[in-house]
């Protein structure tokens, strides 16, 4: 089987890359419905027609632009880090959160313009369930619970876990968006803090005993 030439997936990545740039700026700029392919393509300098050799339909560019923040094919490689003691579970689960919300900084205009379409269009919301959470739920499950359940003091439901810590971001996420000044100011400490609130909780033992 002949292999891809590495040029060629280079520059096709790149394209590509262009045009969901293209895309983002597009439907911040004039909202989901409004945005024509034409327009995301004057916008990226390239024919119409390059815009389907990659992407079939816009709402296959805004999954793709969704995809793409997700870094969805880097997850796996991510998440199989080799993590041998409870202790540095902890510090590989600081680090990666400080990654992930490193990435959100660093695109608060995409998730502006991508999360209330997203909240407004079913199919839109379907396909962002289906193709890009699912997808990574099953690559965090096995990976993460094999050391996330002897790092923590009680018995948690490993699936629930999963979904809990990108919703605590996403929800940390929209607070930046509308601007929350304390959310603002201490966007780099949040890492240590959900660190610490998944590992540890707000109080600890002897504290929690002080409160009953």
């Amino acid at each position: 089987m002949r292999k891809s030439d590495p040029i060629a997936v280079q520059l096709a990545d790149a394209r590509k890359n262009q045009i969901l740039d293209a895309a983002t700026q597009v439907f911040a700029d004039r909202g989901f419905h409004a945005a024509t392919i034409k327009d995301i393509a004057q916008q990226a300098g390239v024919a119409d027609g390059t815009i389907y050799l990659y992407f079939k339909t816009k709402a296959d560019l805004f999954v793709g632009i969704l995809d793409r923040l997700n870094e969805t094919e880097r997850r796996a490689v991510d998440l199989s880090a080799a993590v041998p003691t409870e202790a540095d579970f902890r510090e590989f689960f600081a680090t990666y959160m400080r990654k992930r919300l490193s990435l959100l900084e660093e695109n608060l205009r995409t998730f502006q313009a991508v999360i209330p379409e997203l909240l407004q269009n079913r199919e839109l919301r379907e396909r962002y369930l289906t193709e890009i959470l699912e997808p990574s739920f099953r690559i965090a499950v096995p990976l993460i619970g094999k050391r996330l359940q002897p790092a923590l003091k009680r018995k948690v439901s490993v699936e629930l876990a999963v979904r809990t810590i990108p919703s605590m971001v996403l929800g940390m996420l929209i607070l930046r968006m509308l601007g929350d000044p304390t959310v603002e100011k201490s966007w780099a400490e949040l890492p240590d803090l959900l660190t610490t609130m998944l590992f540890d909780g707000f109080w600890s033992q002897s504290q929690r005993g002080k409160k009953k």
